[in-house]
């Protein structure tokens, strides 16, 4: 698989809407030579919580669901090695958050009916989209961090890292271990395990699937 060429599939996912941590992540790869992990883990509640949300976006119909593919110790073992202490922390507020909603809700995520579900995580792509709105209004100016790729509020002479709204990474890790996995490429996409001659122009049938990289 093609990090690069993964990714782009991705981001035309999710209609080219993809942040700049997860962005340079990828094609950078995870750590660079003589970096040691962060030691970040989730608990054994929130791998179970991570594993269900994700199931949530893809779930197993016809083809298998995130948790067939891996997505949730994917999405464990990226925030570990890829992304800051600070997003780390930011991505655990918004699994409290979620684990709160579902208390609300009658109990833990899990128990919850598919339409609960799916309420809580809309209610948390309406706080993302809030979130983004308050980090423009609060910036006098931004730049980008050309190693990690993460945005930083600059004001006043300091710098300010500005961590990808929960939801957001949620769905885009969810999307990118997904379609990345054995189980993805394989089963969800066309998949040739030998590719043949290239051929410029193919007619796509109706219901055809995307070919995996």
């Amino acid at each position: 698989m093609n990090r690069r060429n993964a990714l782009q599939r991705v981001a035309i996912m999710m209609g080219g809407a993809i942040s700049a941590p997860t962005m340079v992540a990828m094609l950078q790869g995870c750590s660079t030579e003589g970096e040691t992990a962060t030691g970040f883990s989730f608990s054994a509640d929130y791998k179970k919580l991570v594993a269900e949300i994700a199931e949530v976006i893809i779930p197993k119909t016809d083809t298998p669901g995130a948790k067939e593919a891996g997505v949730g110790p994917f999405i464990e073992t990226m925030l570990s090695d890829c992304y800051t202490e600070m997003q780390q922390k930011h991505f655990i507020t918004g699994l409290d958050a979620v684990a709160a909603k579902a208390k609300t809700a009658g109990g833990d995520f899990e128990s919850l009916t598919a339409e609960q579900k799916t309420d809580i995580l809309k209610a948390m792509e309406a706080d993302a989209k809030s979130e983004m709105d308050q980090q423009k209004g609060e910036a006098a100016a931004k730049i980008r961090d050309s190693e990690t790729g993460l945005e930083k509020a600059v004001d006043k002479g300091t710098e300010v890292e500005v961590p990808v709204p929960f939801f957001n990474l949620m769905k885009e890790l969810t999307l990118f271990g997904y379609f990345t996995s054995e189980v993805g490429c394989k089963e969800a996409l066309a998949y040739l395990p030998i590719p043949g001659r290239y051929e410029g122009c193919i007619p796509l049938e109706p219901g055809q699937k995307a070919w995996a990289l």
